[in-house]
């Protein structure tokens, strides 16, 4: 914006104060002055850097208001005559959209002479980067600059009809520019229409057939108020930008509509003769500022300096505002030309620019030390985190948005918990609607990608927030780690005894802080997992808090990987399940607290209590068993531990340590081995008295489970 510093000096006396003190006022107050370019007649320009949200501030009259209030002088606003409003007697305004228009006024004027303009105008316009054109043209552009408000004079004996009609059309139209050019503008674009068609583009440009030219006399100026979305799409689809759209979007003063035409009326006759036949002005959505409250002991709060309550008002009556004293507040409404104006914070910024941002003396806050104690939840991630990476793991981070291709992916069967998702009504990407339930997808698609790269070994892990959708208002939260290991067929640095299975199994302990609890592996269900390496991780007899194991051969096949037969290994745990049931037992002893599901009934944990080391020696024993391949290794681990067996608790430990089919194995069957240690607290055990007991463990198992000792 570019503004005169004589032009301002017929609105307030700064005879006492040079371009540069203006420069310093406007830009300590708000409205930026970037440079000061003097003027061969003396003038001196300012180039202003207005906000959006100060369209005020893209008038002569605006900046004048600032600079009047700051230095606490009068405004002298030019004054406009009065004329008697004449809707309906001959020209006619009819308004279709009054959503898009919200006001319009519309003067007609008879018996003009076009002629140029006066040469200071032209100087003035010329100074403000726009090209004079003739005396009409140049006053509207004139009060464009004064007011801020765009104004356009069409040729009246051009309108046919003797109507405007303001309009979106619900197909596109065609229309000649004033730049000559012919556009064909979108259906729904805001357009000025006489009885036969468009003759203007709305708040952007005129058209060319109804434009001023040195045969007209009779004019038709129009001012208008549009809604700032509006003009923006129009001026973002035709290409153009122009003064006037630039300071419709921006949401020019509705109520100095009326003003800005009155203003241009009076120039007009002044320098273009001629007399006002009409004044027609439409208001169909007159607008009334919402009142805001403001206290004095918010804007001492806000502005640590004591401001009197006289001078609060003295400065927001000088910016325009009505102000309303109460009792212990002030009701204040803002003027029509300030609609950014809506918080009382705003009203206390206002106040704090006009009574001068220097005289706001800096003060060192006072801050109070408070001592940063870390959660319990936080600081058993970051030992969590720290173990993963440790043991070489990389954490990745993940959306929380999936795709329903990952049930088909993983074959999750229809009625599964982990298909209650919450779906997302405005997605990032369409196909990604949804809410994620585990995070073993999020982590396939990271080895995918990482494969792709040249990945030959891909050790990552999530510690990520799920959401199941159990019909309530909220879907229930659960934070979950889910840990992948894959190596590739490649080279290696160092070779790896373990198979991956036992790899994950390993690493499951001491990173997921459940091995204070009695938690048990079940041979798992899980489709995408293969069946004769996996478990389910429980809680109790039943409660089902994770997973681990190898990826089934037929799901490594569809992620389709360069590897054809890649090991990949994963577990995923609910962290909040098994951290919690850890922190209970140690902590409190007996608790109860929600199951995995999120809702339902609660379950009593035992606790768990402490013993110490026995200072006796173990007596080791092993024993083999050929069974069916229906029979599962827990089923025999709780056979060797039944209480009536060993009323003294002699057996320490049961480990299962080798599962094999084969040769030597009848079909359908399989040999499972167990370690047993046993130790008493009390003595040392005697051989014969472990064979006895070693004896009835092995008949009671193979009785129970119909299986023999392996030979």
């Amino acid at each position: 914006m570019l503004i005169s510093y004589n032009w301002l000096k017929e609105y307030i006396d700064l005879t006492k104060t040079s371009p540069a003190e203006v420069a310093d006022i406007l830009t300590m107050s708000g409205l930026e002055v970037e440079s000061l370019n003097k003027q061969g007649d003396g003038d001196v320009i300012l180039e202003l850097n207005v906000t959006p949200n100060r369209a005020d501030g893209l008038s002569v009259t605006g900046v004048a208001r600032d600079v009047a209030a700051v230095l606490n002088k009068e405004l002298k606003l030019p004054q406009t005559e009065a004329y008697e409003d004449t809707e309906g007697a001959g020209f006619r305004v009819d308004i279709i959209d009054t959503n898009l228009c919200h006001r319009y006024c519309g003067i007609v004027i008879n018996g003009i002479k076009i002629a140029a303009s006066p040469d200071w105008m032209q100087n003035r316009l010329n100074a403000s980067g726009i090209r004079p054109i003739n005396n009409v043209v140049d006053i509207t552009n004139y009060v464009l600059l004064e007011f801020g408000q765009p104004l356009h004079a069409f040729d009246l004996s051009k309108l046919r009809g003797d109507t405007i009609v303001v309009r979106a059309d619900d197909k596109p139209q065609a229309i000649t520019t004033l730049d000559g050019v012919e556009r064909t503008v979108p259906a729904g674009t805001l357009l000025i229409c006489d009885a036969a068609g468009p003759v203007a583009l709305a708040g952007v440009m005129g058209g060319q057939s109804s434009a001023v030219t040195d045969a007209t006399t009779d004019i038709f100026i129009e001012s208008a108020w549009f809604e700032p979305a509006s003009i923006r799409v129009t001026s973002k689809l035709t290409g153009l930008r122009s003064e006037s759209s630039f300071r419709f979007e921006r949401q020019t003063d509705i109520g100095g509509v009326k003003k800005a035409a009155l203003r241009a009326a009076s120039l007009i006759m002044e320098h273009c003769g001629g007399r006002v036949s009409e004044l027609i002005d439409y208001y169909p959505n007159k607008y009334t500022a919402p009142p805001i409250v403001l206290s004095s002991e918010k804007v001492q709060k806000f502005l640590g300096v004591e401001i009197a309550e006289n001078e609060i008002e003295d400065i927001l009556s000088r910016l325009g505002f009505k102000i309303n004293r109460r009792v212990n507040d002030y009701l204040v409404t803002p003027p029509s030309f300030r609609r950014d104006i809506e918080l009382e914070a705003d009203l206390i910024e206002e106040i704090a620019r006009i009574y001068g941002y220097n005289n706001i003396p800096a003060v060192m806050p006072e801050l109070s030390l408070a001592v940063n104690v870390v959660s319990d939840k936080y600081r058993k991630l970051a030992e969590l985190r720290h173990a993963l990476r440790y043991a070489g793991f990389t954490e990745t981070i993940n959306y929380s948005f999936t795709t329903t291709e990952d049930f088909t992916l993983l074959d999750i069967p229809e009625g599964d918990e982990r298909r209650k998702v919450v779906t997302v009504k405005n997605p990032l990407q369409k196909d990604y609607n949804i809410l994620r339930t585990f995070l073993l997808p999020s982590l396939l698609r990271n080895l995918k990608y990482n494969i792709s790269l040249g990945a030959k070994e891909v050790n990552i892990y999530e510690i990520g927030t799920v959401f199941f959708d159990v019909g309530a208002d909220f879907p229930v939260e659960q934070l979950k780690l889910a840990v992948l290991s894959y190596s590739g067929r490649g080279k290696k640095l160092y070779s790896e005894p373990a198979e991956h299975f036992y790899r994950i199994k390993g690493l499951l302990e001491p990173v997921s802080g459940i091995r204070y609890v009695n938690y048990k592996l079940r041979q798992s269900n899980e489709g995408f997992l293969d069946s004769c390496q996996s478990a389910d991780i429980c809680i109790g007899d039943s409660d089902k808090v994770g997973f681990l194991g190898l990826l089934s051969a037929e799901i490594a096949a569809k992620l389709d990987m360069i590897d054809d037969k890649p090991d990949i290994a994963v577990f995923e745990i609910d962290l909040f399940e098994a951290r919690r049931e850890t922190a209970q037992r140690r902590i409190h002893g007996a608790a109860t607290f929600p199951p995995l599901k999120g809702a339902g009934q609660t379950r009593r944990v035992e606790p768990l209590g402490y013993k110490s080391f026995s200072k006796y020696p173990p007596i080791e024993r092993d024993i083999a068993i050929v069974v069916d391949d229906a029979c599962q290794s827990i089923d025999i681990l709780n056979l060797i531990k039944a209480e009536h067996l060993d009323p003294g608790h002699l057996i320490e430990s049961v480990e299962i340590f080798d599962h094999y089919k084969g040769k030597n194995i009848p079909e359908g069957k399989k040999s499972l081995a167990f370690h047993i240690v046993y130790r008493s607290n009390e003595r040392t055990l005697v051989e014969s008295e472990i064979d006895r007991l070693h004896a009835e463990i092995v008949n009671y198992v193979t009785s129970k489970t119909g299986g023999a000792l392996r030979a």
